[in-house]
């Protein structure tokens, strides 16, 4: 027999306490011993019995979504305005300064956890912090180089103030791959500091870019120009207040503001950390990969720090 209603296993108790053997019983309604069993002492207790079936849910449930977990979502969206998917790798492999926000927010060491993108959402979702952080769309038009070196753009950031010490950052990005080449912080810098980092960056890796993509600013004159020349770099000048034509180097320094300013704006000795970081693990959605990866694919180029 297969499913029983509450009427026969009615009958089955029924028929024990009048005296017939378990084993009969069992054979008249062909279910086992420990069917009859079973419902004979689910009903012996006082009160009036119940013969429907039991919830099988436990007793107590534990949620995957601790509460350091549920705090640290809460936290990185806030303080960066990630996504879902930013959020996921973070806390499965939060670089060391994310790591050492996590635990001051949280006071307790942090453990990876995996989450999958929709558990996140929902998160956000019952705290009002889902959907884009934007107002509204903007249309770009997008333009990228088709191979590794082929442009490089070069922006700086500053002044900033790290600890006690204020100056300027320079930062270089390769344009096809998101590779950050170059991100050191200086007092002061000059045309001849720029010439002086591409020449050390050149001199290490045995290649240099093609084109080199800059802005208006004084270390990017006629001098920087003239030197590019001589070195086989062509320089192209961006117009006037239209930072979105280098747009690309200039989300990193606004990652670079959001990540690494905004939570160690005294630890300059991991300014180094955060561009192996951001190489190497850091998924970029823009090119659905982590720089190092379209980077290193066709060329053998080591970290330069």
């Amino acid at each position: 027999m297969g499913y029983l209603d509450s009427e026969t296993r009615r009958l089955m108790v029924d028929a024990v306490r009048k005296g017939y053997k378990i084993k009969d019983v069992a054979e008249i309604f062909g279910v086992s011993r420990k069917t009859v069993w079973k419902w004979c002492k689910r009903t012996m207790k006082r009160g009036r019995p119940v013969y429907r079936d039991r919830s099988k849910r436990p007793h107590t449930t534990h949620s995957k979504v601790t509460e350091a977990a549920l705090v640290a979502i809460i936290v990185l969206r806030e303080a960066f305005n990630w996504g879902t998917q930013r959020i996921k790798l973070n806390l499965e492999r939060p670089p060391a300064y994310i790591r050492s926000l996590l635990e001051s927010t949280t006071g307790k060491p942090w453990t990876p956890i995996t989450l999958s993108r929709q558990t996140i959402n929902n998160i956000l979702k019952k705290h009002g912090l889902n959907g884009s952080p934007y107002k509204s769309k903007h249309e770009w038009k997008y333009f990228r180089a088709s191979r590794p070196d082929e442009l490089w753009q070069i922006d700086i950031r500053g002044p900033i103030r790290i600890g006690d010490i204020r100056g300027n950052v320079l930062i270089i990005l390769d344009d096809y791959s998101r590779y950050l080449v170059w991100c050191k912080f200086y007092k002061s810098i000059t045309t001849e500091t720029v010439i002086s980092v591409l020449q050390e960056i050149i001199k290490i890796r045995k290649r240099q870019p093609e084109r080199a993509l800059v802005d208006n600013g004084p270390q990017f004159r006629e001098t920087f120009k003239k030197t590019c020349k001589t070195i086989k770099i062509e320089v192209t000048h961006t117009p006037p207040h239209y930072p979105q034509c280098k747009g690309k180097v200039e989300r990193v320094i606004r990652t670079f503001n959001e990540e690494f300013c905004t939570i160690f704006e005294n630890s300059l000795d991991l300014m180094p950390d955060f561009q192996m970081w951001y190489n190497d693990d850091r998924y970029n959605m823009g090119i659905s990969s982590c720089p190092t990866e379209l980077y290193m694919h066709q060329f053998d180029v080591t970290h330069v720090t």
